[in-house]
């Protein structure tokens, strides 16, 4: 059934780690009305910040991804945003009728509640009156199937100013700026952040750095940018939750370092490149550890709770040494 999401604009507004066209995050008592794959709406309330364009209007629409718990509050979930648009022309609450699109009747919704299951024929009159495609679903890549191939970079990606923090902020740590839209890479990065062993890793990482009188920060390409005296380290953290994926997850994560090592050069002053799995991959994949090193990438991974180093570089980190 589809539903209704209510996304507020601004930080200012927000109480849950949403990035917008990205993840969704949500309490409990919303659970039974998110399911894996439904198709989803946007709306925009007016919030407490000043009104916008967009204020108390349908502006987008997509296609959810499977949920996973969040792994600092047992009692609040994520949803990925696989596919998603901002619709060609936003819509009203109200026809121009006075009938309100969402329970097509005079009777308005229930704004109070964030996610809202509609009829496929509101549906349906939604999308309609926002001139979207006729098969009423998004027609961007599924952040899926970009999150399974090599890593792209996009030409003009825009940078982000580096933020100091000595805790993994929770989910993606994605603050907005302006209206610069995501594109699908940076979602689909960000869609893996707000997952446990990618938070874990990044948090045992972290803490090693701190503990040598490091520094660290990121920001929303980012995962980790760290120094301890004069070694500077960039690292990206991959999920490994099917051990089966891991090559897919390190062509990825040499294509974000890649990336970012370009996109950052003049902030990051050449850093060592670190890719860290969220577990070790097996042993019919072990030949990963020695080809990074031929890329000069250190390759780590959180085994039980300690940080294992799989190839030369990575042994010879700063925070492997006592």
């Amino acid at each position: 059934m589809p539903v209704i999401l209510t996304q507020h604009y601004s930080p200012a507004d927000r109480i849950y780690e949403d990035a917008e066209f990205s993840l969704y995050h949500y309490p409990k008592q919303y659970f039974s009305r998110v399911n894996a794959y439904d198709r989803f709406i946007y709306y925009r309330p007016l919030g407490k910040s000043a009104a916008r364009a967009d204020s108390k209007t349908y502006f987008g629409y997509g296609i959810l991804g499977q949920w996973w718990p969040d792994p600092g509050r047992t009692d609040h979930r994520f949803v990925p945003i696989i596919q998603g648009d901002a619709f060609p022309r936003r819509v009203p609450m109200m026809d121009s009728r006075g009938t309100y699109y969402e329970t097509e009747m005079a009777t308005p919704p229930a704004f109070q509640s964030a996610v809202r299951s509609i009829s496929e024929t509101a549906y349906w009159k939604i999308l309609a009156a926002a001139d979207t495609s006729a098969l009423g679903v998004s027609l961007s890549p599924n952040t899926e199937a970009i999150a399974a191939q090599p890593y792209a970079a996009v030409a003009g990606a825009p940078v982000d100013k580096f933020r100091s923090t000595t805790t993994i902020p929770p989910g993606a740590g994605y603050q907005p700026s302006g209206d610069n839209r995501l594109n699908v890479y940076e979602s689909a990065a960000l869609q893996e952040r707000a997952r446990a062993d990618h938070q874990r890793v990044l948090q045992l990482v972290q803490h090693e750095v701190l503990k040598r009188g490091g520094t660290t920060w990121y920001n929303n390409n980012i995962d980790l940018y760290a120094r301890i005296g004069e070694t500077r380290m960039l690292i990206e953290a991959k999920s490994l939750l099917d051990v089966r994926a891991a090559v897919d997850r390190m062509r990825y994560g040499i294509g974000q370092l890649a990336d970012y090592e370009y996109r950052y050069r003049a902030e990051l002053e050449s850093p060592q490149k670190v890719l860290a799995f969220g577990s070790p991959p097996d042993a019919a994949t072990s030949w990963i550890g020695p080809l990074l090193e031929d890329q000069r990438i250190a390759l780590i991974a959180n085994a039980g709770e300690n940080l294992q180093p799989l190839n030369e570089i990575a042994r010879a980190l700063s925070i492997f040494k006592e």
